[in-house]
């Protein structure tokens, strides 16, 4: 009796350890999920604005939680806007055009660059791209190098379910660091960035306060 429920457990064990690390693969596991299928919004005074070009694509969020936090791929075009939205660099643009948004955000122009790329040679040949984040007062609040190892307070690997992805070989599941928005904007900047998810219209709407 003993030998059939090893042989059965082990039966069991074979087959569940492959599934697990398929099922972790395509990002099941994980605590976020990057907002490919929805829309990404700004608050304004209980109205909500169409925040593109930050891409939802490149956005992601914790899949539960009531703090949820913001994160954004840390080589995806868009980031610095993030910046304008903390800063209130932005006009409103009202709008009907969508039934689920009141109109979206026009970008002002009359702002530093938050996000600048720096080449950090190692020889004549080779170097690093470095990425600078500023503040506001053009102070350096936080510098990414993806060759560096991992900063886990900051950085995370975040999985794009669904999506997969080629470089000459075969194709692979979408993994990409992000950065911890929520964290850095509170630490470096003293901005609470809150998220709210409405599953129903899929529209996920940040607050910067």
């Amino acid at each position: 009796m003993r030998v059939k429920i090893f042989i059965f457990i082990l039966i069991i064990g074979v087959i569940c350890v492959p599934a697990y690390f398929i099922m972790s693969s395509f990002g099941l596991f994980q605590n976020e999920k990057v907002l490919v299928q929805y829309k990404v919004a700004v608050d304004v005074e209980g109205e909500k604005y169409d925040a593109w070009p930050v891409i939802s694509s490149f956005t992601a969020i914790d899949k539960k939680g009531v703090d949820r936090q913001l994160y954004y791929q840390a080589k995806g075009a868009g980031l610095e806007y993030l910046f304008q939205l903390a800063y209130g660099q932005y006009e409103l643009r009202p709008s009907k055009e969508n039934p689920f948004l009141d109109g979206r955000i026009h970008y002002t122009m009359d702002h530093p660059d938050y996000v600048r790329q720096e080449k950090k040679y190692k020889n004549a040949n080779d170097y690093s791209q470095l990425q600078h984040y500023y503040n506001q007062q053009e102070q350096v609040i936080y510098t990414y190098n993806p060759e560096a190892r991992l900063d886990k307070a900051y950085v995370r690997p975040i999985i794009t379910t669904g999506m997969t992805r080629s470089s000459g070989g075969p194709s692979s599941q979408v993994k990409d660091n992000y950065i911890n928005i929520t964290k850095l904007f509170k630490d470096k900047l003293g901005i609470t960035v809150k998220v709210d998810v409405d599953e129903d219209n899929k529209i996920v709407t940040l607050s910067m306060i």
